[in-house]
Formats: structure tokens, sequence, C-alpha cells
């Protein structure tokens, strides 16, 4: 089932490869993805990394999706400020933010996910999504190396590196049962993973989703009132975004909900939303919502023996 949630996942056509580190706020850097599935072309440059330059050495935030990739970022970086760096946090377990990942633990960075990420890694089905994912796009993850977490997430865990206090947060189930945010105290930015979106559909159809829970992070989000949102596949983002992505997700569950109350079949739904959804024409539409509907629709017969 991971496997095919994994291909699901990647169902654009791929764009040429190019990382440009960029500055988005003081001390802090990113680079962006493209917006497509992992290719020979882009090398799987799919999804953002972020950094933050503290007094003590860098914290990164997701790994990108091979070690050539993550060791060309860790290049860049070195080259802003050659520091050590001290801390890799996963936003969750999907490869384009965890595959990354040994090239850190390699210079000696402390990996931070949640509990759950940890529990997948033991699973003999983590090694087989590589595995298969490797064959179906060409071989960029031939050199792959799954890393667990040093430090488990399953609470609030506050971390202080340098001048900066960092709130590690869980938030699953969401997009997945393993899902973290950041927050940067005092500075109030938010990364977010793949938790919130703008202009652009997320993925709510992996296994461990939980659309009804996402839903109240989102809130519980906006009432953070973050100055500066930086998600998994997005460029920097205002609390605006927090907005979008809830009215995605509620539009898609309730309209779905309503639906099958009614005695429609679950091709029905998908028919119906696919002609008359506000958001079919923004990017990832066609590749994520059916799967997003899917979804839900199974959710809502297990809600009711809840």
């Amino acid at each position: 089932m991971v496997l095919k949630i994994l291909f699901i996942f990647f169902a654009l056509v791929g764009y040429s490869f190019s990382m440009e580190i960029k500055q988005f706020y003081k001390n802090m850097y990113m680079v962006r993805g493209v917006d497509g599935m992992p290719s020979v072309e882009n090398k799987g440059f799919m999804s953002n990394a972020y950094a933050i330059l503290t007094k003590e050495g860098w914290v990164v935030i997701d790994s990108l999706s091979t070690p050539e990739l993550s060791k060309e970022f860790l290049s860049g970086l070195q080259k802003i400020k050659k520091a050590p760096v001290k801390y890799l946090i996963i936003t969750h377990y999907h490869p384009d933010h965890w595959y990354g990942a040994s090239t850190f633990k390699e210079v000696g960075s402390t990996v931070i996910a949640h509990k759950k990420l940890n529990e997948f890694y033991k699973t003999p089905e983590a090694k087989m999504a590589v595995e298969a994912s490797n064959q179906r796009f060409g071989g960029i993850y031939k050199n792959v190396k799954l890393i667990p977490a040093d430090i488990e997430i399953t609470s609030t865990y506050d971390l202080k590196v340098g001048e900066y206090n960092l709130s590690i947060i869980p938030t699953a189930p969401a997009h997945t049962d393993n899902d973290i945010v950041v927050l940067v105290k005092g500075e109030n930015i938010l990364f977010v993973g793949d938790l919130v979106y703008l202009n652009r559909i997320p993925f709510a159809g992996d296994r461990g989703a939980s659309v009804k829970n996402w839903l109240k992070i989102l809130k519980d989000m906006e009432n953070l009132n973050p100055k500066i949102i930086l998600g998994g596949h997005n460029q920097p983002m205002d609390i605006t975004a927090i907005k979008f992505t809830y009215d995605y997700l509620n539009y898609t569950r309730e309209t779905v909900k309503k639906l099958k109350d009614d005695g429609k079949t679950l091709d029905q739904i998908k028919a119906y939303i696919n002609q008359n959804s506000p958001y079919k024409n923004f990017v990832m539409y066609d590749t994520f919502n059916d799967p997003n509907v899917y979804k839900i629709y199974n959710d809502l017969d297990l809600e009711d023996f809840q």
C-alpha cells in the first residue's frame, strides 16, 4: 500500500533541474524544488529544504530526496558559512523530505523526527519502498540510505540552538501519521512540511492521513498567527495559505460526506467533484484530488464506528 501511495505522490511529468539557495529571512535560507515527479532530468528535486544559521551552526529542515541533492545543498550552505550542521529535522517520512538524510548524519548532525517515522523505518516496507521507487524513477534513488531519528518526537519539544529557540510540534495524523512542524519563537516563523499550500492541491491520500484532524491542525496553526510560513513545495507563504488549504480540504470532505449520505457511489462522487470543484484548475489537482476523495470516502466509514 505504501508503494502505491508513493507512486501516486509522484504523478506529474519532470522538469529541468536547478538548485539555488536563497535567503528568505535573516539567517534563514531555502531551496525550491520543481512542481513535478522525480526524474533523471530533475534528479528528484521536487521539494523544498530549509536552513537556519545560528551562532552554534546550522539547523536544516528536511533533507531533499537523495544524497546527491542533500550534498549539493550542504555544499551551498558551507559556502555561505562554514559551520557544523547541528540538527536535521524531518517534517515527515515522504521520500522528498527524508531520503537525503544520510548526508547530514555522515557529518555528525542529530536527526529529529516523529516517533512514527522510526516505527516505519524498522519495517521491511521502508526498504521495499526505496527499491521500488528507484526502479520506477530511473535509478535516482540508488544511493539512498534510510536514516532513523536520534530524537523521537511525541509531544512538543523545545530546542535552543545558539540565539534561536525552536518548538518542534507533532501534528499527526494529518498529511501523514508522522507530521511535525517547527516554530521559530520570537520570529514567529513556521515550517510546516506538507501541511499548508497556496494555489496548489495538497496530498491527503497517504494511508496515515486524517483530513478531519488536518482541519483542526490548520485552525491551531492559524491561532499561532505566523509571520512567514515555509512549506514543502511553495515559495514562502503568509497566513492566507492556511485558509486556502483549509478551504480545499473542507470543501472536499463536506462534499464527499453529503454525496455519500445521499447514496452516491465513489465513482459518482469523483465525477461530481471533478466537474464542479472550484479547485480543479490548481497545480496538482489532476494528480491528487481523486486519491484525496478516495481516502476521505473510506475514512468516513471508519468514523461511523468511532
